[in-house]
């Protein structure tokens, strides 16, 4: 795809986000690219905003398409200025963006203010949006039940007529793989980008940590805190707190671990999950969101937290799944070709 040009928008740089751009890069694209940090003060805001303008001015004009990862503030001015240019955008939903949890005070649809009113505007507006499970399309019923979480594109936009297609992240299970033999059938591993109590929660923590202090004889871990939260999270001896660590780091501690617990009570389709089943870790899952349908047959899905003894019963049973049912899983449901034809056909590009 010589020649092919996009510009390309996001807030953070998640793995996921990175991966896309790899990917992009891969398809010999040339990728313009607009970062805007979450800043919630006026002046980073109306900075953000300005830069936004400056580089969609600059970047758009060029760009066959317009690819924006999330719905959020970000993503206004580049739809805006390519319904000017009369471009492709694409909008990519991972979660936030389409929720409303009022508990924690998380999701772009929480609150009726504007930035609710932009991520109508700008789902309205988009040529396609591309949800990472058909939840944050439909909504979530069983989140919906335990916790009062609304959830979904069409339940909030209940009109909308711009298409929405599932399209799951894509995983190279030539490099997500186990790198050793699991010795300790008694540990339990859980990664997430933790950076505040919000988060936290929201991931499952409290109970995970509550599991721990009922089972001495495991070796329970969490990865991707923050120095801040490692030094506040009270935890028992049985729990290790590790920070931030690369993807080299990530399949050596998947590795090591017989279990992976993903006990969200949000999530699109959980990444840390899909890779850690790669690493053939026996799953263990909350029925929420996409969570379930990683696992399927291959672990342990719980429904809520009041089962958490059915987890400990699980834990403590002896009968244990072959992780090697889980790696063969995820390399059939979501083998990263097929995101790879899901972009080159933004371009008009053959499936390969």
């Amino acid at each position: 795809m010589h020649g092919v040009k996009a510009t390309f928008v996001y807030s953070v740089l998640t793995s996921f986000v990175k991966k896309d751009i790899e990917i992009l890069n891969n398809m010999n694209v040339s990728l313009h690219q607009i970062r805007s940090h979450p800043h919630k003060d006026f002046f980073n805001f109306s900075r953000n905003r300005f830069i936004e303008l400056l580089k969609s001015i600059l970047f758009i004009p060029k760009s066959q398409i317009v690819i924006c990862w999330f719905c959020d503030y970000h993503g206004l001015i580049p739809l805006l200025l390519s319904r000017i240019f009369k471009k492709k955008f694409v909008v990519i939903v991972g979660g936030y963006d389409a929720v409303s949890y009022k508990e924690l005070k998380y999701g772009v649809f929480q609150k009726r203010n504007l930035r609710r009113r932009i991520a109508c505007w700008i789902y309205n507006h988009a040529t396609e949006i591309w949800v990472v499970h058909k939840s944050l399309k439909y909504g979530c019923k069983n989140s919906k039940n335990m916790l009062n979480i609304d959830s979904g594109i069409k339940i909030f936009l209940k009109n909308i007529n711009t298409e929405i297609k599932e399209v799951a992240t894509g995983y190279d299970f030539s490099f997500w793989k186990p790198t050793k033999n699991r010795r300790n059938k008694n540990t339990i591993l859980t990664v997430a980008n933790i950076d505040n109590f919000r988060t936290f929660k929201r991931k499952g923590l409290p109970q995970f940590i509550e599991l721990a202090k009922s089972l001495h004889d495991f070796k329970f871990t969490i990865v991707g805190l923050s120095k801040k939260m490692i030094l506040d999270i009270e935890k028992p001896k049985n729990i290790t707190l590790i920070g931030k660590v690369n993807s080299n780091k990530l399949i050596e501690l998947y590795s090591e671990n017989f279990f992976y617990y993903q006990g969200s009570i949000i999530e699109g389709l959980p990444n840390v999950l899909c890779e850690a089943m790669l690493c053939e870790c026996v799953p263990i899952g909350n029925n929420v969101f996409g969570i379930s349908d990683a696992i399927g047959d291959t672990g342990f899905i719980f429904h809520g937290f009041e089962e958490l003894y059915k987890v400990k019963k699980f834990l403590k049973s002896n009968v244990y799944l072959n992780g090697k049912k889980a790696r063969e899983r995820i390399k059939k449901k979501y083998p990263l070709y097929k995101r790879v034809d899901k972009f080159k056909s933004l371009f008009g590009g053959e499936k390969v």
